[in-house]
């Protein structure tokens, strides 16, 4: 019985953080509404305050919900038998993606789920830095990434690297050449 209660308990919760992503994605930060929210995923607004104590702590807790979920995502690719560039291309996919969604939310989101959000924001990085760092590694591994380089180093900037540029690329293109630009250089 524990468990169906506990089920339910957190498919309320993940509607609840669906909804709020969808009411932001709709109507921005200034347009979300408690009510909004609680409609959209067929809860009562009392329901809302059972999961989260306030409007900051439902945001917090959609920042961590979709980050922590994108970082699921990458695990799986990271830790799949595939080759080093093939893992790397659909990480670097998934993370623009990723970006894209966010895009003009993310900040607005973050200060308002918490007003100092850089320790927080970090702690959460870390996990994606770590990720990358075990990938470069399994690239060492397999002959692919060059030894001498730093795994921690190279995660660093392939983090930086996989956030799409504020041009009007397609995002497969700007992928496809960050990964030639990877595995060829850009010198002669």
């Amino acid at each position: 019985m524990g468990g169906v209660v506990k089920e339910a308990r957190v498919d309320k919760r993940t509607a609840i953080l669906e909804a709020t992503l969808a009411v932001l994605t709709e109507k921005g930060l200034s347009g979300l509404k408690v009510e909004e929210v609680a409609r959209r995923a067929e809860v009562g607004k009392g329901t809302i305050y059972l999961y989260f104590k306030d409007k900051q702590d439902l945001l917090r807790a959609l920042v961590e919900y979709r980050t922590f979920g994108f970082y699921q995502e990458v695990a799986a690719v990271v830790e799949s038998p595939r080759p080093f560039f093939e893992r790397l291309k659909e990480v670097l996919a998934r993370r623009i993606a990723w970006v894209e969604e966010w895009r003009g939310l993310w900040a607005a989101v973050a200060r308002e789920a918490d007003p100092e959000p850089q320790a927080w924001l970090k702690g959460m990085h870390e996990r994606y830095l770590a990720l990358l760092e075990a990938l470069v590694k399994s690239g060492q591994e397999e002959g692919a990434v060059r030894e001498e380089l730093s795994p921690r180093l190279t995660a660093a900037i392939l983090a930086a690297l996989g956030c799409s540029p504020l041009v009007d690329l397609p995002g497969e293109d700007y992928v496809g050449h960050l990964l030639l630009v990877l595995q060829k250089g850009v010198g002669r």
